[in-house]
């Protein structure tokens, strides 16, 4: 599919990958007018428009997936899209707009999906298990940039709509209280049993499948649905759960 809508604005977008164009205008008039073709394209997106830009999330996905987020540039993203660099900006900002749109599909579909296990019915620590399990598939699926959102302040997450970032920060604090709300059930009933806040547990809880990003990649020895059982038997052990398997020391 071709980008020739964007062509108006490709004489401003002409920066090397890395400079000044992948961020914002900069005052350029060239910029400023594809910045106002892209403002009216979303104001009535045609399918046409949706399609191609939901190829620009994916291309970016895939490349990130295999040189990380910092190194992947936005004419990376363009050559695996077949497109050029500046038409991108027809359809987004820059790549922080890309990674946006990333990190809130996972973060959502992660909400949405704790919420079904939740309200199912069941013990605690089946339920817990299951989000542990969730939670280390998604950061799988969208390795590595996901863990941006588990190692970065969202406060140095320029360039992201302050809309979008606040849509996410909400995403991930229903997250914390569909935790928080197994564990509290697991410890009304009983089946759990800690002197430690049920806030606390959560938190930790939480802490323990995030910390993942210091050291998980996939395809490794080990897979995420190996650790998910992993952390979740530690996590259940802890907390007296009989869904913990019994934890042996080696070596």
């Amino acid at each position: 599919m071709t980008d020739s809508s964007a062509a108006d604005g490709r004489a401003g977008n002409q920066a090397q990958d890395g400079q000044p164009g992948d961020g914002q205008a900069g005052g350029h008039p060239e910029r400023s007018n594809i910045d106002r073709r892209r403002t009216r394209a979303r104001s009535s997106p045609s399918p046409a428009y949706l399609n191609r830009r939901r190829e620009l999330i994916d291309a970016a996905a895939r490349v990130m997936s295999r040189k990380g987020v910092t190194e992947t540039t936005l004419g990376d993203i363009a050559r695996e899209a077949g497109t050029d660099r500046a038409s991108i900006y027809y359809y987004v900002k820059g790549k922080e707009e890309l990674l946006a749109e990333l990190l809130r599909s996972a973060l959502t579909a992660n909400t949405e999906s704790f919420r079904e296990i939740v309200a199912q019915p069941g013990p605690a620590s089946a339920k817990l298990r299951s989000i542990v399990h969730r939670w280390m598939a998604s950061y799988d699926a969208n390795f590595p940039y996901l863990y941006v959102w588990v190692y970065e302040d969202p406060s140095r997450l320029q360039g992201i709509d302050s809309a979008v970032l606040d849509e996410m920060i909400d995403l991930s604090q229903q997250g914390y209280e569909l935790v928080r709300e197994v564990i509290a059930e697991g410890v009304g009933n009983g089946e759990f049993r800690s002197a430690l806040p049920v806030g606390v547990l959560a938190q930790s809880a939480i802490g323990l499948v995030a910390w993942t990003y210091r050291w998980y990649e996939p395809g490794h020895d080990l897979t995420a649905h190996e650790i998910a059982d992993g952390l979740a038997d530690l996590l259940l052990s802890g907390l007296g759960g009989s869904g913990g398997a019994e934890l042996v020391a080696k070596g």
